[in-house]
Parts: C-alpha cells; sequence; structure tokens
C-alpha cells in the first residue's frame, strides 16, 4: 500500500482531510518580472567578464594596461605606462592596484560614468581596439565597492582640462557612480607629469596564487613583445622591472569604418534610418552613405529587385525594409577595406621578437634569510621570420600575422598568441592557433621527425608535436574589428570561415623561410654526437696500439682527435688514405711492378682479364675472346 501525505484542516468543528495537491491549488502566485541593473547583472555572473576567483587580479592587470595602450594609441602617443600591484592586507587578501599612462585622458564631467557605470563606452563603433565590452574598468570599481570599503581614486588630465581627482564608488544597485569626494589638483599634487594622462587606483580582495602570479608576468612580458613602442614599469612587493623602449616605429592608429552590407540586419539598416532621422533623405541616400561598397547605383538596384515604392526613409515599414536586408544577402559586393585597421607589422613584430623580455625571480640570501627579487631578461633568437595574410571572416577584413624566432637564447618551443595586440595566455587547448601547429607538419622544412627527436631527444615535453622539440617561438596576431572569440573572456579564438586556412599558409611559409638554418644546425648536432663519440673511444684505441708498439701516446692521442675532427667536419672525404698514406704508396709501387713484369710476359696480363673455361670476359659477357698466338719451341726429331 502507498501512503498519502495528507493535512488535517479543522473547519467549523468538523475533520476534513485534503491532499497537498489540492492545497497547492489553492495557493497558486503569479510570476513576478523585475528589472536587474546592468551592474548588478554583472556582478552576479563576473564569470562573463573573466572575473572568477583566481583571475580578479590578473583581469585587473589586464584591463588596466589595455585601456592604456588604447588611449595613447588613438593620438598617436608613444606609451609611458606605470602599473603598481601591492599586498595591503594579508590577513584578509586586500591589493592595492594602480595603473597610470600618458594617454589622452578622460573629461572630468564624463569620468564618474565612465570608470563606474556598465555597458557606458566609447568603444561601441566598427573599430578595431583592444576593448569589446566596456566593462573592465567598471567590473575593478564594482568589486571594490563589493569587496572593500575603500573608494577608487582617479586622477584624469586632458590637454583641454587641469588636472582633476575624484572618489568614486559605484551603486550596485542602480548601475549609478557615486561621486564621494571631487577635487582640482594643484601643481605641487599633481600626479601627472605630460601634458594629459590618466591614474586609477583601487582596492580589491582577491587570492594571487603562484599561477596567476605567473600568467601575471607572462602578460606584462608578452604585452611588451607586441608593444616594443612602451615604456612598461611593473612594480610589486618583490621588486621593479621596467620593459624599455626599443623603437619609436608606431603603426598609424585604427580608424572606424562604415558596416559592409553583407553583413546587414534589420536592426542595423533601423539605425542607420534612425541616425539621417532630421534629414530629409531617401533610402537610396541612406543605403549609400552607411555601408561601404555600396554606390548609389547598387543603392538603387537593391531597392528595385526588393519592389519597394520611392517614399521617405522614414515611412518604411519594417516588412518592407526586411525585403532590402534579404536582397543584400543575396547580392555580390566587392571586399571589404582593410586600409582602417592596425596591424603590427614586420618591422615592430621583428623588434619585438628579436629582444624578448621575460620576467624572472631571483632569489637573495641576505641577513634575514632568502629573497626574492624581479629583473628581467631579455631573449636574443639567432633568426626570425615574418609573414601576413589577409582574408575575411565573418564578412569582415581580418589580417593573419605570424612569426618566428628560432635558437639563440631561446631554449624551448613556446606558443604565443595575440588579437588587436592583446596576449591571450588561457584556454590554449581550444585555440585555432594550437589547431594550426597540430596540423602543420615539419616536413616543409625538409626535415624528418626521426632527425629532430634525435638530435633534441633531451627535451623535456608531453607533447608528440615533433615541432616542440625544437628551440622555436612561433607568433600569432590576429588584426580584426570584431575576433570571433570562443568565451566572453577573451581568451581563446575560434576557427571561423577560413581563418585556419590562412594561418596555415603563413606558419608553412615561415616554415620555409627557416628550413635552411635548421637543416643546418641538424647537421652540427649530428657532427658534435659524431665526434664525441670518436673521442670518447680513441683513449681504448691508443691504449691498445701502445701494448703492441713502442709510441708517445699524447701524439698519437693529439693526432687521432686532429683527424677525427677533419673528418666530421668534411675536409678529409677518404679517411683510410689519410691514416696510412706510406703503406698505401708502397702499396701501389708493388702494384706497378707486377703489372710491368706482366707486361714483358707478353700477354699474360691481358690473359687475367679473361675466363679460360667460359671463353668470356671477366668484366662482362659481352666480350669475345680474341685469338692469342702462344710461340712455342719446335724440336727436332
Amino acid at each position: 500500500m502507498t501512503s498519502k501525505v495528507t493535512t488535517e484542516v479543522l473547519e467549523k468543528g468538523t475533520k476534513q482531510v485534503k491532499t497537498i495537491l489540492q492545497i497547492a491549488q489553492k495557493q497558486k502566485t503569479k510570476i513576478r518580472y523585475d528589472k536587474k541593473a546592468e551592474s548588478e547583472f554583472f556582478v552576479d555572473n563576473s564569470a562573463l567578464a573573466g572575473f572568477t576567483g583566481e583571475r580578479i587580479l590578473y583581469m585587473s592587470v589586464r584591463e588596466l594596461i589595455e585601456n592604456s595602450l588604447d588611449s595613447c594609441e588613438i593620438n598617436h602617443i608613444l606609451p609611458n605606462i606605470h602599473l603598481r600591484l601591492k599586498l595591503l592586507d594579508g590577513l584578509n587578501d586586500l591589493w592595492t592596484i594602480s595603473c597610470k599612462d600618458n594617454g589622452i585622458g578622460i573629461p572630468s564631467e564624463k569620468v564618474p560614468v565612465a570608470v563606474c557605470s556598465f555597458l557606458t563606452s566609447g568603444k561601441y563603433v566598427e573599430k578595431q581596439q583592444r576593448g569589446l565590452f566596456g566593462v573592465g574598468l567598471k567590473m575593478i570599481a564594482a568589486f571594490s565597492t563589493k569587496d572593500t570599503d575603500h573608494p577608487l581614486r582617479v586622477w584624469s588630465k586632458s590637454e583641454e582640462e587641469s588636472e582633476c581627482y575624484f572618489d568614486l564608488r559605484t551603486d550596485i544597485g542602480t548601475n549609478k557612480p557615486i561621486t564621494l569626494f571631487k577635487k582640482n589638483v594643484k601643481n605641487d599634487e599633481s600626479q601627472i607629469e605630460g601634458e594629459s594622462g590618466f591614474k586609477v587606483e583601487a582596492v580589491l580582495r582577491a587570492k594571487l596564487s603562484p599561477v596567476t602570479k605567473n600568467k601575471i608576468y607572462d602578460y606584462i612580458s608578452q604585452t611588451s613583445i607586441v608593444n616594443p613602442y612602451a615604456i612598461i614599469t611593473f612594480e610589486t612587493d618583490e621588486g621593479k622591472v621596467t620593459f624599455k623602449r626599443r623603437t619609436e616605429i608606431m603603426q598609424n592608429p585604427s580608424r572606424e569604418v562604415l558596416p559592409h552590407p553583407y553583413d546587414m540586419d534589420l536592426k542595423t539598416l533601423k539605425k542607420a534610418i534612425f541616425n539621417f532621422m532630421n534629414q530629409k533623405t531617401t533610402l537610396q541616400g541612406i543605403l549609400s552613405n552607411s555601408f561601404q561598397k555600396m554606390s548609389n547605383d547598387k543603392a538603387k538596384e537593391i531597392i528595385t529587385r526588393a519592389g519597394l515604392p520611392i517614399k521617405p526613409a522614414d515611412k518604411y515599414d519594417e516588412h518592407e525594409l526586411i525585403k532590402v536586408v534579404n536582397v543584400c544577402k543575396h547580392t555580390k559586393f566587392q571586399s571589404p577595406n582593410t586600409d582602417h585597421l592596425s596591424p603590427i607589422g614586420e618591422k615592430i613584430l621583428t623588434v619585438g621578437m628579436t629582444s624578448e623580455y621575460s620576467i624572472i625571480l631571483n632569489k637573495e640570501t641576505v641577513n634575514s634569510g632568502s629573497q626574492t627579487q624581479l629583473s628581467a631578461k631579455i631573449l636574443k633568437p639567432a633568426l626570425t621570420a615574418y609573414s601576413s595574410r589577409i582574408c575575411i571572416v565573418n564578412n569582415r577584413p581580418t589580417i593573419v600575422e605570424c612569426g618566428i624566432a628560432y635558437g639563440g637564447d631561446i631554449p624551448s618551443f613556446k606558443l604565443f598568441r595575440f588579437a588587436n595586440k592583446i596576449p591571450l595566455l588561457y584556454d590554449e587547448g581550444s585555440d585555432v592557433a594550437r589547431e594550426v601547429i597540430s596540423e602543420v607538419g615539419i616536413n616543409k622544412m625538409g626535415i624528418s621527425k626521426k632527425e629532430v627527436k634525435e638530435q633534441y631527444s633531451h627535451v623535456e615535453t608531453k607533447s608528440d608535436r615533433t615541432v616542440e622539440y625544437l628551440p622555436i617561438h612561433i607568433f600569432f596576431h590576429i588584426c580584426s574589428t570584431k575576433i570571433p572569440y570562443k568565451t566572453a573572456g577573451k581568451e581563446s579564438i575560434a576557427s571561423e570561415g577560413d581563418l585556419k586556412k590562412y594561418m596555415k599558409s603563413c606558419l608553412s611559409d615561415l616554415y620555409r623561410k627557416v628550413s635552411a638554418q635548421i637543416r643546418r644546425e641538424l647537421k652540427l648536432k649530428e657532427d658534435e654526437n659524431k665526434l664525441r663519440l670518436y673521442k670518447h673511444y680513441i683513449p681504448f684505441i691508443i691504449d691498445a696500439i701502445s701494448e703492441s708498439i713502442k709510441i708517445d701516446s699524447k701524439k698519437l692521442s693529439i693526432a687521432f682527435q686532429n683527424l677525427a675532427e677533419r673528418y666530421v667536419s668534411g675536409e678529409l672525404i677518404n679517411i683510410t688514405k689519410q691514416i696510412i698514406p706510406e703503406s698505401n704508396q708502397k702499396r701501389n709501387q708493388i702494384n706497378d711492378k707486377k703489372n710491368a713484369v706482366n707486361n714483358d710476359n707478353g700477354n699474360e696480363n691481358n690473359l687475367n682479364k679473361y675466363d679460360m673455361r667460359t671463353r668470356v670476359s671477366k668484366d662482362g659477357n659481352k666480350t669475345k675472346l680474341d685469338k692469342i698466338n702462344v710461340h712455342r719451341k719446335i724440336t727436332k726429331k
């Protein structure tokens, strides 16, 4: 038997038994629909922006440096960035992080909104830029408000205004900034030295694990590779390190570009019409002025094919506008422009690869014990190469750049990934660059897996990919107005369109460029191994010779070693002639004497060339034996 859960309800003195289902039907409530502020949404779902527990400090460093670089490059200013990360309270895991740059700054009336209000940014345009969602600095302000009682401190100075100081916090429930304090900074209290700049300082609650610390070091080091025109100073409790400016060459800043008509949708078309709302413009004029590669004749043709009547642009309804969108989807247009993009370029990337900075920790012994000290190490490769391709991904022009640094100070294989000059450090296994490395074989270099593994057998790697045995650094940079990121955290790139195809083409091209140098080094390593083997056995050979004949073992050892070195270097083609030249001469003299004797005896020398039993030449079966006159003695009876 099954027992039912019942409840006893006493009504008017009578006892009635009702089931839970019957009660639930009477307790039905209506669903409430509430609105959540943008700031509250992102704080509750911080993983969307990459601000998870272990990555808070890493993402903060990343967002501050990216904002500083964008602020400088927009006006073609050589960046000078100072980043500081200090432990404030170790017991409560409180850290102070600050970043100062010499960029264009932010106007004082825009500072509170630009720093604290989510989804408020000047980057929501069709343009190549490091920022994507406009939430990086806002997440730092929100986390500082949520976890600490310290305000966010901001200094801003633009060319039009003097330096201003703010104490700010974020109202997470309403997504509005709270200005606690504001003042104009006097000259003696100024934090910004140049004509313009920006500085922000925040207190965050976070844990800094050794893995996260190394990621921060790698991020700053790799940022200096693709931005060698920037001075980056990084200061922590363990020391201070400066990445010097290695070149003053800067690419032209990226420019805003009109969307391509093939990528048109109803929202984009309605927005274009809204932008011309105050002007009496036809739909034909809006199409030609709001989209690239769209002439007046092309716009007129599209409207005609859509079967729309001629009337003001704001009088068309959605049903009519969607016809225009559908026609554009089936119309062939010219490829999008690429001159608005700002790639790294061969000169700048080569400078970064040939003087590659990396942060290292040195342990120093002092009276109180051992301490760690930050320092920068510069890696100089023996060879660098560069290649690039232009392709279309999601109907947006994309530039693929690839670089290789080989040999020299480079100890082992490493893959570097960049998107719009941003280093990507996490989720490497799911990135398209890792797929390209796996699919492009080293046979493009003209070497085999066996050769590489034999000469680099000492390399410690868990991978089966042969290229990872070589001392080589491979750099991939994707440059576009919209990078096809896999996640909102912007850590890995998806393989969309022909992106992988062009990346493989770049890498194959570079493999061919460095193939001669790699083959040459493999030959040298093989010769070194041979010479090491010969020198190992030479003492045993000398001992054996010394036991049978009296000879100076030291002189013999030197002679054998010189002989081995000359043979390995290719100076000696036939080593046996060099080892015992006198015996060869004696053997040749004996053979000459034998030949002379045979010639004196008449045809004996010729007879040696024939097999008398088969009457066939020993040199070949097609030569017949000639008649031989043999002189015989005639005896008288």
